[in-house]
């Protein structure tokens, strides 16, 4: 029996809230984590049940403090933001990255990727430069596909697919009441979207819940085997650089924070907080949020078969 030690958090955990925030198990121990196949690694993540699991392993780029795979329960994926920071913070509690470090870097499936310690508990990652890859032609299935009608669109900006290193296809609507409404159906969202650059789904609405949030979310995913995520870090920088690109807040300033919650429909309220920022000429987009420790132990696995 072989046992790989893992420490579970709840990532961009509002503190209003006991339980909130994304789940993440995090197995940080590299030693143990290379004795693991790709489908043992799978199989762990279907275990877990969660959005995301993370294992770590030693980084060969130059200034990387470790190198992160990143499961859901259906696949592996090249980048994702609650794993991200959840495994930094990770990291530094279990002293992989020095105590008194403020800037680190990992090395994901899409490369190296900065993050920033800003207290105890708060990270923040930084993300490229939102790129707007295109609209949708034809928005009636989708809607259907997560029990919408055309009805509750916002008028003020279009259906575009949006990305930061993974995209995302977001759909304003008019208000809270109809977000809620939405029931994703995972067949008819994959049906909807198949010859599409993405089938996530970003549906949003500038009403919210709290007064202190400037956007109010909700993400689907089923091809990758999350039907819905409480808080999702890859999304919210397209989505800070779709709402600053059709200027969806008025009152909004370039590099002042935009507040996310998410989660709700799930019992997991989340808040995710995004900025832009011009760094020495060029554009960077920073997504942070706070870290809850919610468990640690072992997760014990078969001894692998020998060939």
């Amino acid at each position: 029996m072989r046992s790989f030690p893992f420490m579970q958090t709840s990532v961009f955990t509002d503190d209003r809230y006991s339980f909130g925030g994304n789940q993440l198990a995090t197995f940080w121990d590299e030693e143990s984590n290379l004795s693991l196949t790709p489908e043992e690694m799978l199989g762990i993540a279907r275990e877990m049940n969660f959005s995301e699991t993370t294992f770590v392993f030693n980084s060969k780029m130059k200034d990387c403090q470790a190198k992160v795979r990143i499961f859901t329960p259906g696949l592996e994926i090249p980048f994702a933001g609650h794993p991200t920071i959840g495994t930094a913070f990770v990291l530094k509690r279990k002293k992989l990255i020095p105590e008194k470090t403020e800037t680190s870097h990992l090395e994901l499936g899409i490369g190296k990727t900065e993050v920033n310690f800003l207290g105890k508990r708060t990270v923040r990652m930084t993300q490229s430069d939102p790129k707007i890859m295109g609209e949708l032609d034809e928005i009636k299935p989708v809607l259907k596909a997560i029990g919408l009608s055309e009805k509750v669109l916002a008028e003020d900006a279009p259906a575009q697919f949006v990305s930061t290193g993974f995209p995302f296809l977001i759909i304003p609507i008019k208000t809270l009441a109809a977000i809620r409404r939405a029931v994703p159906s995972p067949t008819e969202i994959l049906k909807s979207l198949k010859n599409e650059i993405s089938q996530e789904i970003v549906i949003l609405t500038t009403e919210t819940i709290h007064s202190d949030s400037n956007v109010h979310v909700r993400m689907f995913a089923p091809g990758a085997g999350v039907l819905e995520d409480p808080a999702t870090g890859s999304a919210a920088g397209p989505i800070g650089g779709y709402i600053e690109a059709h200027n969806l807040i008025p009152t909004h300033s370039f590099g002042e924070f935009i507040v996310i919650e998410q989660g709700f429909q799930l019992n997991r309220p989340s808040r995710l907080v995004f900025q832009s920022a011009k760094v020495r000429g060029k554009k960077r987009v920073y997504v942070a949020g706070k870290i809850s420790l919610m468990a640690e132990g072992k997760f014990f696995l078969k001894a692998s078969k020998k060939k």
